[in-house]
């Protein structure tokens, strides 16, 4: 047994990770509310925009995403792996938005492993005066 081992014991497989099946994932959210816009920002740590998944229906904003490592074989040089769990994430998040959202104007950038959704609020509809006439 090696110190690796010994770590990997030590830690043992409380659910946070998975390696023979890919790891369970749960990326940490901020949202916070502009009076023209909510904005999202997660944290994704090691992808891409092309790693993610991003789709907005019914009011639902949901957010998904499969990393797989890249297979890097080089032939001169074999290695022999002494701990090796990031093989696989995948993670699935959707959020329920407030009805007074603009679903035509949603942004969406990923910057520094920061995936950060603009979603543009629309102006709420002015009071309507309704008449009230004497039967």
């Amino acid at each position: 047994m090696n110190e690796l081992s010994l770590l990997d014991s030590f830690f043992g497989n409380r659910g946070f990770c998975f390696p023979q099946t890919g790891a369970a994932y749960m990326p940490n959210v901020d949202v916070a509310e502009t009076k023209d816009a909510y904005v999202l920002s997660m944290d994704l740590p090691g992808r891409t925009q092309d790693d993610v998944d991003l789709s907005l229906k019914e009011g639902v904003l949901t957010i998904s995403s499969v990393k797989e490592t890249e297979k890097e074989e080089k032939k001169e040089e074999k290695q022999n792996w002494l701990l090796k769990e990031r093989t696989y994430s995948q993670f699935k998040r959707s959020f329920t938005l407030p009805k007074d959202i603009n679903e035509e104007n949603v942004n969406a950038t990923f910057k520094n492993g920061v995936l950060t959704v603009t979603i543009a609020r629309r102006e709420a509809p002015a009071e309507k005066k309704i008449a009230i006439t004497a039967a």
